[in-house]
């Protein structure tokens, strides 16, 4: 069973490995909730929603002004920069994510009786099944920090969890698997690397990305979160410098974005929609992006130089080793100018460095041969 957190950068990241089950021929499902009940079932999936109706987006208010929220954005990621973990206000707002998600998780696991629980690692209400039944949980990382000690961390706020629904309140055995090679990764904690499968979903490609392109394409982004919570007024110096490059670039930040912070579009920006970025990559040259880490490993798996801004999160890590690794480039939004996009496209140094990143990771363990392994983990059951 995957216990997935409601969230596409939680579903996403954990597909290849929960393809890998099914095509080993084990039978999979996925409990979780939100956005990625629908998402899971689009990737094939059996789903099971387990808290259908509950309002996840009061525990992730949207206070004040976007550019204060894009002020606390900034602090938080800096302060996780500096200590390499995750925050305490995120554990616990996790635990609040993991209590409305606990009672349909554990009765439906209770109901199908899985062998191993594979969890996105947020997901609360995974440790407090495992523990329940018994079985073996595998952490599934999707950023680049190894964080040893945070299932021992969170505990203490999933207290309320375990006392309402009986269970001792212990971890269960915990295997972490992550999905980025060492030299890529940050922090401590031991566990085992896998290579990631970079999956965005499915869809129908328009025209303009099936016939062949005419000049340079790059790829713009700040993927789901940080539209939402800060805007898109950052973008204003990349877009303001695109101008004067010869190259398409192309603004993907989601379906019905409000550009209207960033005025009148020069006439070599393509605005789409919802497109998944595993498959558009394939046709571009270079992206511009906000550090995430999804994005961050999609793109290096593609072997495009990157511009990674960091707006917040792990974005600052995640920024800095794509520098450090030779993936691309790690700026702040007051940096970007003409000549630094124009880098980006044409320097032949960098792109056959982001190509020798993406071989290195092609070189790492698939999530095919991950199965074995996990699956000595549940013993003679």
């Amino acid at each position: 069973m995957f216990a997935i957190s409601p969230g596409l950068d939680h579903l996403y990241p954990s597909s290849g490995l929960a393809w890998a089950f099914r095509t080993a021929g084990h039978h999979v499902a996925v409990a979780t909730s939100g956005v990625s009940t629908e998402a899971a079932a689009h990737a094939g999936f059996a789903v099971r929603e387990v808290s259908a109706g509950a309002d996840f987006l009061s525990i992730f208010p949207r206070a004040g002004s976007p550019e204060e929220r894009a002020r606390a954005m900034r602090e938080r990621g800096l302060a996780i920069a500096r200590t390499l973990e995750t925050p305490d206000i995120i554990l616990e707002k996790f635990s609040r994510v993991s209590d409305l998600m606990l009672e349909g998780t554990l009765r439906f696991a209770e109901a199908w009786q899985p062998d191993l629980i594979v969890y996105s690692r947020l997901n609360g209400a995974a440790l407090v099944t495992a523990r329940a039944l018994g079985i073996p949980a595998v952490e599934h990382g999707f950023s680049f920090l190894r964080e040893g000690a945070m299932p021992e961390r969170f505990l203490p706020y999933l207290a309320p969890l375990y006392e309402r629904m009986g269970v001792p309140h212990e971890l269960p055995r915990i295997q972490s698997v992550y999905f980025a090679p060492e030299s890529m990764m940050h922090g401590d904690g031991e566990g085992w690397t896998m290579r990631s499968v970079p999956f965005h979903g499915g869809g129908t490609l328009p025209d303009w990305m099936a016939e062949p392109k005419q000049r340079p394409r790059v790829v713009v982004t700040l993927g789901t979160t940080v539209p939402h919570v800060a805007g898109v007024g950052s973008l204003h110096s990349v877009l303001d410098s695109a101008a004067q490059v010869d190259a398409e670039f192309v603004l993907a930040l989601g379906d019905d974005p409000d550009l209207d912070a960033l005025g009148t579009l020069p006439g070599n920006v393509r605005v789409v929609g919802w497109t998944p970025l595993s498959t558009l990559l394939t046709t571009c040259d270079a992206i511009i992006h906000h550090g995430g880490a999804g994005t961050t490993l999609t793109s290096a798996h593609a072997g495009v130089p990157q511009l990674a801004i960091p707006h917040g999160a792990d974005n600052w890590i995640n920024a800095a080793m794509v520098e450090r690794c030779g993936l691309g480039l790690d700026r702040s939004a007051e940096q970007v100018d003409a000549a630094l996009l124009k880098a980006l496209v044409h320097d032949e140094d960098l792109h056959a460095s982001a190509r020798a990143g993406a071989a290195r990771l092609a070189a790492e363990p698939g999530p095919d041969l991950m199965v074995p392994r996990l699956l000595e983990l549940t013993g003679n059951r």
